[in-house]
């Protein structure tokens, strides 16, 4: 079996690098269940406090999700998902593609001549990609069995209604997820629709508990990492 596209085991977690960024032993195994499952499963933990030393010595703190990759060495390595006070636009997105990103949609985008689901993940202003050729679809969601159809319409990244129990759920991919499918409250997404369709109404029938969260901590974020902060977090990881 290629190594490189296995699952993590416990023995292959780097505990010395994740050291380096702040990170013991303990804490990484009082992650709860999820995380650790995304961790071994080579996908991003939560957010994390981070700490380390740049080369000149100074000590910088900052939040951001960890994930692990194989090296050519065969040897697991961490990478850093940073809370970024931007989006890094590395794909060329245009305007229009960005608002409906930040507006929780998920996009297609022709990347290299290759078909990419793109999602943004707005705690870290990380855009995440994945081929669309790549996508496994299961063939039962919550006991219902999915036609051709259905599965495209999923892979696709739109959303799907199903009828589950007489009642209706609607679902759809998240690259944010480590099970990569969300299940979305029904009428919540009626209401988004009814707002993102009705801008001219003061006010939102739905609300985001964490929006005003992390429009706070981003903003402490561009203060306290500033650009050249976060160009020694890119350049010491090779973000």
């Amino acid at each position: 079996m290629d190594k490189k596209q296995a699952i993590f085991n416990e023995n292959d977690i780097p505990y010395k690098e994740l050291e380096l960024i702040g990170i013991s032993k303990k804490q990484i195994w009082s992650l709860d269940k999820a995380n650790i499952t995304a961790l071994l499963s080579g996908k991003r933990t939560c957010l994390l406090d981070l700490s380390f030393h740049d080369n000149n010595g100074e000590e910088i703190s900052m939040k951001g999700k960890i994930s692990l990759y194989w090296k050519d060495s065969n040897n697991a390595g961490v990478k850093i998902h940073p809370v970024r006070p931007e989006i890094m636009n590395d794909i060329n997105l245009k305007p229009k593609e960005l608002e409906r990103l930040q507006d929780n949609e998920i996009i297609t985008k022709t990347i290299n001549n290759e078909k990419y689901l793109v999602q943004l993940d707005p705690e870290t202003n990380e855009l995440l990609k994945t081929k669309i050729k790549s996508i496994s679809i299961p063939s039962n969601i919550k006991g219902v069995e999915l036609d051709k159809q259905q599965k495209e319409t999923l892979k696709s990244g739109k959303e799907l209604i199903l009828n589950v129990d007489k009642e209706k759920i609607a679902i759809r991919l998240d690259l944010n997820n480590p099970r990569g499918i969300k299940f979305l409250d029904f009428e919540q997404q009626q209401k988004i629709a009814y707002d993102r369709h009705n801008p001219q109404i003061i006010g939102t029938i739905h609300t985001d508990k964490n929006r005003n969260e992390y429009i706070e901590y981003m903003k402490g974020q561009k203060t306290a990492l500033g650009n050249e902060s976060q160009s020694k977090v890119e350049h010491k990881f090779k973000l």
